[in-house]
C-alpha cells in the first residue's frame, strides 16, 4: 500500500501524545504511589474480580515479567491480593484490598480528566470514533508484532 509523505508523522504523533498522558497521569497518581503504568491493573481487576495473573498479561500484551512486576509493587503498597488458586496451584487470581477499591473512583475519575483534557478540541460526537481508529491503530501494531498472532482480544 502506498501512502503520503506525511503519514509516517502518525508515529511522531501518537508518541508525543503517549509520553505527554503519561507524564499527567504520573503527576495526579502520585499521591498514591502509583505511575501510569499501574493504573491500568487496578481498574481491570476491580471489573473482573478474581482475575488470574495470566489473563491479565492477555489483557495488557505486555511481557509476562513487566506485569508481575507491576502487580508484585500494587500487592507490596496494599492495593492488590494475590491468592493462588485452590482449583489450580499454578494459577494466581487477583482482587483488590479494601484500599485499592476504594482508590478505583479516583483513578476512574483522574484517568476521565486526562482523557478530557486531551480530547477538549475535538468535538463530542467524534469522540467515539477517534477511539475506535486508534484501538484499531493499537490492535493491528500488536499483532504485527506478535509471531503467530491472530487480532487481539476485545477490551
Amino acid at each position: 500500500m502506498v501512502t503520503s509523505s506525511n503519514d509516517p508523522d502518525i508515529l511522531k504523533w501518537l508518541s508525543i501524545a503517549n509520553r505527554y498522558t503519561r507524564i499527567a497521569l504520573d503527576r495526579r497518581l502520585q499521591p498514591y504511589r502509583l505511575n501510569a503504568s499501574m493504573y491500568y491493573y487496578i481498574l481491570r481487576i476491580h471489573e473482573q474480580p478474581r482475575l488470574t495473573q495470566d489473563r491479565l498479561i492477555a489483557l495488557t500484551y505486555l511481557n509476562p515479567s513487566n506485569v508481575t512486576r507491576a502487580v508484585n509493587q500494587l500487592v507490596n503498597l496494599g492495593y492488590v491480593r494475590k491468592r493462588q488458586s485452590k482449583a489450580d496451584k499454578r494459577v494466581y487470581e487477583l482482587s483488590l484490598t479494601k484500599r485499592g477499591e476504594a482508590l478505583y473512583p479516583e483513578i476512574v475519575k483522574l484517568r476521565q480528566e486526562v482523557a478530557d483534557q486531551l480530547l477538549v478540541d475535538v468535538p463530542v460526537e467524534d469522540h467515539d470514533a477517534l477511539v475506535a481508529q486508534v484501538r484499531q491503530l493499537a490492535l493491528r501494531a500488536v499483532a504485527n508484532e506478535t509471531p503467530g498472532a491472530s487480532a487481539p482480544e476485545k477490551q
